[in-house]
């Protein structure tokens, strides 16, 4: 192992981490955070709204993605 390989392939893994980060905090979610059911495309009369059919939740209403990205 190299001496100063360690540190480098480190920052490389913060970085790329910090990147998925970014790129799942601005993407809709797929799945409801409460309970992973699919999320359903609202009703034509409210495009762009996504919904749980179960519970009710809905993006971008109850979306926070600073805890719910990534679902």
């Amino acid at each position: 192992m190299a001496g100063g390989t360690l540190g480098w392939d480190l920052y490389s893994t913060l970085v790329q981490q910090a990147e998925y980060v970014e790129y799942y905090k601005s993407v809709p979610p797929v799945a409801c955070p409460n309970d992973g059911e699919p999320l359903q495309p609202g009703p034509s009369a409210h495009s762009g709204i996504l919904y749980c059919p179960w519970d009710g939740w809905q993006w971008p209403r109850d979306y926070d993605p600073e805890t719910q990205a990534g679902y």
